[in-house]
Order: C-alpha cells, then sequence, then structure tokens
C-alpha cells in the first residue's frame, strides 16, 4: 500500500541537526560526513576545565600537552606540536594562526561555559572549508545573546594553584538581546617544567533584529595571558652535546605575554522561508611579546664557546591581523533541493622581524557552493566544491560527492569521496628565524634555526570513506560507524638547510612523503531514559608513510627513511573513550569518563608516549530552584561540584617524557540570581 511507504518526514526523527557539513542544516544521518556533536550537557558531565580537552570524546582525535598551557589537538594522532591539516571555526571566524598554523587554545577569548556545542567533521571538508581542512573541521558554537538571560557566577580551585573565575550576564528585548562574559583562569602547569599560566578574557555578544526579515549579530572579545616558558635549570650542560647546547641557549626562563582580540558582524537577511542572504565580516588581532637573554654558553664546544660566550637578546615578538570577508547565499530551488553558494576574501599579516626578514600579507580569495538533491524520499545526494586561489598564487578545486540510503527510517548507508589541499604556511615558505650572536673577527654568528627556501605547492588528500548510521529509538540514541581510507601526497617536512655563520644547522621545508591513514571508528549515543546519558567512543586506526623524493645528500635520506618508517608510530593502535552521566531526582548528578589510548610517538619527540588510561569523576549537587529542572532558569539556584581527573592512578606521560600527569582535583561553586 501507498500509506505503508515511508515520507521524507519518517527520515527526520529526533536527531541533531548541525550546520557546518555542508553549509545546510541537516540531521546528522544525512551529513555527507561523519560527524560528532559535543552538547553542553556533555562539556558539564566530563568535568573539563580545558576547551582542548573535550575533543578527547571524538573518536580518532588525539589530545596532548606540549606543556601547561600547549595543548596539541589533532585528527589522526600527531607527527607534531602543530595541527596544520584542520580547521578550527568559532563561530564562523577561523582561529588557526597564519605563522606557524597552529591553535593557541590556551589564549582564546573565550569561556568553556560560553559554549553551546560544538561539531566536529571527521575527515576532509575543503569542499566546505576550504585549505586547512583536510583531516577534519572543528567548529565551536557559543550561546547566543538570548542565552543567557541572568547573572551567572563561578568560581573554581583546585591542584595545581587551579583559580578559575567567570561572570557572565545578559538581556532579552523585542528587539535586542545581549550577554557579557569576563573570566579568569590560572593554573601552575606540571610539575617538571616552567609553565604556569594566567589568562583574563572578555567577550560579548549582541544580536539586534530592525526588522522581521532582518537580524545583526555582534561580537567582540579581548583576553591577556600571561604564561611562563623556558628551562629553569640555568647550570652548564658539560655533558650534553653541541646540538643540545645550542638548542638551550635561546630557551632561559622566562614570561611570555600575549594579547588576542576579535570583532565579529554577521547579518542575516530573510528573503522568504526558504531563501536566505547572509553577510559577515570578522577581525582577529594577536600580539605576541617574548623578550628574554639567551643563557651563557661559555662551556659549549666551538664555535658556540666563541659566538655565544654571554647574554644576547632573543626576541621573538609576533603581531598577527586576520581579516575576512564572506557572502552566503542559501535557496530551496525545488521541494526536493536545496543550494547554498558563497564568495569570499581573507587576508592575513604577520610582522615577526626575528622570524621573516620583512613584514608579510597575504590574501586568499574562495568560491564554494554545495547541492542536496533528494531523488526519492531514501535517497540523498551531496555535491560540493570550492574553488580557492591562495597567497602564492595557487589555484584549486576541492570537490566531494556523498551519497546516503536511507535502508528504513531508522537504518541509513553513506558513501563519500573528496579531494582536499592544505596550503603552506608562512612559516614553512617565508620563514627566516635568527638571532643576531658575537660577532667574532669579520664572521657575524647567527642563532638561525628556520631558513625556508620557499617554492612549496599545496598537499593533497583523496578521501574515500563508507558509513552506516542507525538511530536507536526516537530520543535520539543512535550508532555511527565510519570506515576510512586518507591518502595525503606531497607532506611538507623539515629539511637541513646550508648556512655557514649559523652555529646551528637551519630547517627549511620540502614536500617529503606521501602518506595514508586507514581506519574504523564507531560512536554509541545511548540515552538510559529521562536522567542518563552514555556515549562511547572507538577508533582502529593505521598509518604509513613513504618518502616522496630521493635527497642527494645520504645524511638527509637517511632520515627521511627513518621518518617515513616511523610514520605508523604516530597514531595510537587503538583510542576510546566513555562519558556516562546521571541525574538524581533529589539534584545530585554524577559524571564519569574514561580515556584509553595506545602508544604513540610524535616525529619532533624523541620518546614515545606510553599507553594512556584515565578515569576522570564529577559530583555535582544542584540547590535552589535548579534541583527541578523545569525551573533551573528561576533565580536563586546553583551548584557545588568536585571533580577529579586520573583518580585511578597517580600520573601518567603525555606527549613527550617530561609531562607528567598527576592526579588533580578541583572544587566548582556555581551561582545564578
Amino acid at each position: 500500500m501507498a500509506d505503508d511507504y515511508p515520507t521524507e518526514q519518517d527520515y527526520l526523527q529526533e536527531l541533531p541537526i548541525v550546520l557546518s557539513a555542508s553549509r545546510l542544516a541537516q540531521p546528522i544521518s544525512e551529513t555527507p560526513n561523519a560527524m560528532t556533536v559535543i552538547s553542553r550537557d556533555m562539556i558539564k558531565a566530563s568535568g573539563f576545565r580545558n576547551i582542548a580537552d573535550l575533543f578527547k570524546l571524538v573518536p580518532g582525535m588525539y589530545v596532548g600537552y606540549s606543556d601547561g598551557h600547549t595543548p596539541v589537538v589533532s585528527y589522526h594522532g600527531a607527527t607534531d606540536a602543530f595541527a596544520r591539516r584542520m580547521q578550527v571555526l568559532v563561530d564562523g571566524r577561523t582561529i588557526y594562526l597564519p605563522l606557524f598554523g597552529q591553535v593557541d587554545w590556551a589564549e582564546l577569548p573565550l569561556d568553556i561555559g560560553d559554549i553551546e556545542r560544538i561539531e566536529v567533521i571527521r575527515g576532509p571538508s575543503a569542499a566546505s572549508h576550504g585549505s586547512n581542512s583536510v583531516q577534519g573541521v572543528i567548529s565551536i558554537y557559543t550561546r547566543q545573546a538570548s542565552g543567557v538571560p541572568k547573572t551567572q557566577l563561578s568560581i573554581n580551585r583546585g591542584d595545581a594553584a587551579i583559580s578559575d573565575n567567570s561572570i557572565r550576564w545578559g538581556s532579552v528585548g523585542e528587539n535586542w538581546d545581549y550577554r557579557v562574559t569576563l573570566a579568569s583562569r590560572a593554573d601552575n602547569g606540571f610539575d617538571t617544567l616552567n609553565d604556569t599560566s594566567n589568562t583574563q578574557l572578555f567577550n560579548t555578544r549582541i544580536n539586534y533584529r530592525p526588522t522581521s526579515s532582518d537580524s545583526l549579530d555582534f561580537q567582540l572579545g579581548y583576553s591577556n595571558t600571561w604564561r611562563a616558558n623556558g628551562l629553569l635549570d640555568m647550570t652548564p650542560h658539560n655533558q650534553m652535546n653541541t646540538t643540545a647546547q645550542a638548542k638551550d641557549i635561546i630557551k632561559p626562563s622566562r614570561d611570555q605575554k600575549v594579547n588576542s582580540e576579535f570583532q565579529q558582524l554577521t547579518w542575516l537577511h530573510t528573503i522568504h522561508k526558504n531563501n536566505d542572504i547572509q553577510f559577515s565580516y570578522y577581525h582577529i588581532g594577536r600580539n605576541m611579546k617574548d623578550d628574554r637573554y639567551s643563557r651563557s654558553c661559555a662551556d659549549c664546544n666551538f664555535p658556540l664557546n666563541l659566538a655565544s660566550p654571554g647574554s644576547y637578546l632573543i626576541a621573538d615578538d609576533a603581531v598577527i591581523h586576520r581579516h575576512e570577508l564572506e557572502l552566503q547565499h542559501t535557496l530551496n530551488t525545488s521541494a526536493t533541493n536545496r543550494v547554498v553558494w558563497g564568495i569570499g576574501m581573507r587576508s592575513d599579516s604577520v610582522d615577526a622581524p626575528n622570524t621573516f626578514l620583512n613584514p608579510i600579507t597575504w590574501k586568499e580569495y574562495r568560491m564554494f557552493a554545495h547541492d542536496e538533491w533528494r531523488a526519492t524520499p531514501a535517497s540523498l545526494l551531496n555535491i560540493g566544491a570550492m574553488a580557492e586561489k591562495n597567497a602564492l598564487g595557487q589555484a584549486r578545486v576541492s570537490p566531494r560527492i556523498a551519497y546516503s540510503h536511507h535502508l528504513s527510517p531508522l537504518h541509513t548507508l553513506r558513501a563519500g569521496i573528496s579531494v582536499a589541499y592544505r596550503n603552506p604556511e608562512m612559516i614553512e615558505e617565508s620563514g627566516n628565524r635568527r638571532f643576531l650572536l658575537n660577532k667574532v673577527g669579520a664572521t657575524q654568528y647567527t642563532f638561525n634555526d628556520i631558513l625556508a627556501a620557499g617554492g612549496l605547492s599545496p598537499e593533497r588528500t583523496i578521501s574515500r570513506e563508507v558509513g552506516y548510521f542507525w538511530q536507536l529509538d526516537k530520543a535520539g540514541s543512535s550508532l555511527d560507524i565510519r570506515a576510512y581510507h586518507d591518502q595525503i601526497t606531497d607532506i611538507i617536512w623539515i629539511d637541513p638547510a646550508a648556512s655557514a655563520t649559523s652555529v646551528v644547522t637551519p630547517s627549511s621545508f620540502m614536500s617529503d612523503f606521501n602518506a595514508f591513514y586507514s581506519g574504523l571508528e564507531g560512536a554509541l549515543n545511548y540515552k538510559l531514559g529521562v536522567r542518563s546519558n552514555l556515549t562511547i567512543n572507538y577508533a582502529h586506526q593505521v598509518a604509513g608513510a613513504s618518502p616522496s623524493r630521493v635527497a642527494s645528500n645520504a645524511t638527509v635520506n637517511a632520515a627521511l627513511i627513518a621518518y617515513a618508517q616511523n610514520y605508523s608510530q604516530t597514531v595510537p593502535l587503538n583510542s576510546a573513550s566513555l562519558l556516562f552521566s546521571h541525574e538524581f531526582s533529589d539534584g545530585m548528578q554524577f559524571g564519569a569518563g574514561f580515556y584509553h589510548q595506545d602508544p604513540v610517538k610524535v616525529l619532533d619527540v624523541a620518546s614515545a608516549q606510553p599507553l594512556m588510561r584515565r578515569l576522570d569523576l564529577r559530583v555535582a549537587k544542584r540547590f535552589g530552584a535548579s534541583r527541578n529542572k523545569a525551573r533551573s532558569a528561576e533565580p536563586g539556584s546553583g551548584e557545588i561540584a568536585l571533580v577529579i581527573q586520573n583518580a585511578l592512578s597517580d600520573h601518567y606521560t603525555d606527549y613527550k617524557q617530561e609531562i607528567v600527569g598527576k592526579r588533580r582535583a578541583y572544587l566548582t561553586a556555581t551561582l545564578e540570581f
């Protein structure tokens, strides 16, 4: 009978609606890529105070710490401290830094309490988000201006001198809403390192609706970060080799100061229900001051004992600005077809006198389009592409095609293929990082550790994936399984360069490797009734690489072969996470997170990171009006929460041997009025 044939609405039940996969609002069962959604409830249950830690809840995601204020977040393991192949957005603005291509998570003018949800695209998405999206995309969405209609005060104290404070307030009006956040976060980092940090931040969001068809959203924020850096041990390193001594002379104990800011304006004009235009502009700025004097190296071997017997000014200062404009048009062309298209332009400028010979400005241009066609109620085709011209004048097109087929209203198969590119970063193309040392006779010695040759081409990724999505119940429980195979060609890596006056061998960059990543991922989100939730993630992944060229220098060629042989160790064979939360009827809450990661070796670290297992616990008590969920928005509510991280062990090794994560506990008190 015709009435027994499922309709489109049968396939659109209580599942998360995501925005970032194709730039169209879609249920998570119909996106062109596998996705993970981290909700506010999950953020709360995890007990995490650092934004970077939240990505432990994503299958296949690596999270480590180079020091207490430098998280390393990447997908498919990690090759070094910079995750250059993953795009990161906050409310649509990119936050990776153009100098090295990394994200400085510790300095963001964003408090974890302001996050509404996080969408993570697991796999290349350059068709929607352009360069740097070759392994995945993280999209952080903050709470709307109308989401904080009262005042909320939170204080957090705990081990390692943890001291976090925040206050946020807002107002809801007929035509405009606003929210404001003031916050600070501080701790002493790891016991074994000089990595104390302190950040103060401010951000606000204002929404104005002049007409029923127009909405203006304005955001701005500022953060001021102080953090300790360098080596505490100032004694001569007589037992170390010359190379190690050379690297140590620019790492004295010192303070680093960073100011970050952003301004963002978004105008949304609704032409009619299924047709709207969005125009956005944002600016981000970053000013880092890192001035210190080098260590004395009089005990070093030649030429260091001549070139650096005293102390010399080392200045790693950098001023960064990014401006971006984008126009996006979304419309329904028919009852079964939707289209989004747009154009954009970005300008990045960096002034870092000791890293580049001159200030650098790069401009990039792009055009994108995505079409979603529902051929039948059970069949959905997603086709999209991004055309980009980078600052080096290189033009590339990143296409993607994905097909989803609903076997039934609860069971969906997905298959997709895409191509993505990663443009060279500024440091890789134009870096010349140098510091003046002593002048011996007519020779001016330098510490020149980066000397880029330039002339690089983008890395290229081709990705294939198949997936199965099972909606377990109408409450939104689901199982998502994904198998993938990604091939990356012309991976940019470090190569030695020649300098007659440098006391260290400079590093240049060349396209050195071809690599592959293959794996199987599973994500179970299960609602154990109204008050309980269980999330289980698992990833099994393998990687491998081979040199893409034969170096003329035998030593360099041997190093390339060694790196390629170690490449398989840059991903953990197995990794998993489990997050359970339950809310009792008397206002008590319980959360438990378990995290497992097989050994992994980052290529720029000498020792491998061993097996890591960690259990985090959170117990909270709500009081006042907040004991009743239905009345949680009323004044007079609050919460006391105790979090214990690494509850079953006193330590574990993270990222490198010097990083020892110990058991930590902290107490958070929150009051709403």
